[in-house]
């Protein structure tokens, strides 16, 4: 009994101030794509098209701020604002400056962010980030690319809202199936069985 107690204490000890200090979290975003505009050919690429439901991953630290990426390759922040960057998109490009910022403003925030296949640019002027929900609307959503011949894609979305709120990151389901297959010895039976 007195190790069993011991070692609870331990793991409440080790787990608590990694809760304690956690400052990031994931938003995300659905809405329906409302308009295109392919000149790159990324969205044909993706096989996205008008009426199609498309999902998007922020993640937003607020203990860091945000910054944006100058000509001469300097690092500017911005000055009240948070971290952010696009953690998962829908188009498969890249883009020609990094954004990664979230701008409280007035009763509202605007944000621009990316990774290094897209960027995404969206705001809210009815609402807080602090006071966003699960089934809050966003007033605006893109997301934007160029492909290799510097060919410029958009997509604009209508009616998104907030699906998920997380301070975890979404694990991609392929990769959960993998790991809980692989756990069951489902493709370590195929891989020396077929392979």
């Amino acid at each position: 009994m007195k190790n069993i107690l011991s070692l609870l204490a331990l793991l409440v000890l080790l787990v608590v101030p990694v809760q304690a200090a956690a400052s990031s979290y994931y938003l995300t975003f659905e809405g329906t794509v409302g308009s295109i505009s392919d000149g790159g050919g990324l969205a044909g690429a993706a096989g996205i098209s008008i009426g199609d439901t498309l999902r998007y991953v922020v993640e937003i630290d607020t203990d860091r701020t945000g910054f944006y990426t100058k000509s001469n390759g300097k690092d500017k922040t911005v000055r009240g604002s948070y971290y952010t960057s696009l953690y998962s998109g829908a188009l498969n490009g890249m883009t020609t400056g990094s954004y990664n910022y979230l701008n409280p403003y007035y009763n509202g925030f605007y944000s621009q962010t990316g990774n290094d296949q897209s960027a995404l640019s969206f705001n809210n002027w009815s609402g807080s980030v602090q006071n966003l929900a699960v089934g809050s609307s966003i007033n605006s959503l893109y997301e934007s690319a160029f492909n290799e011949n510097w060919g410029y894609t958009k997509i604009n979305l209508n009616s998104v809202t907030v699906t998920n709120i997380s301070n975890v990151a979404p694990t991609p389901l392929p990769g959960a199936a993998f790991l809980m297959l692989g756990g069951l010895g489902v493709v370590g039976f195929v891989k020396r069985r077929f392979f």
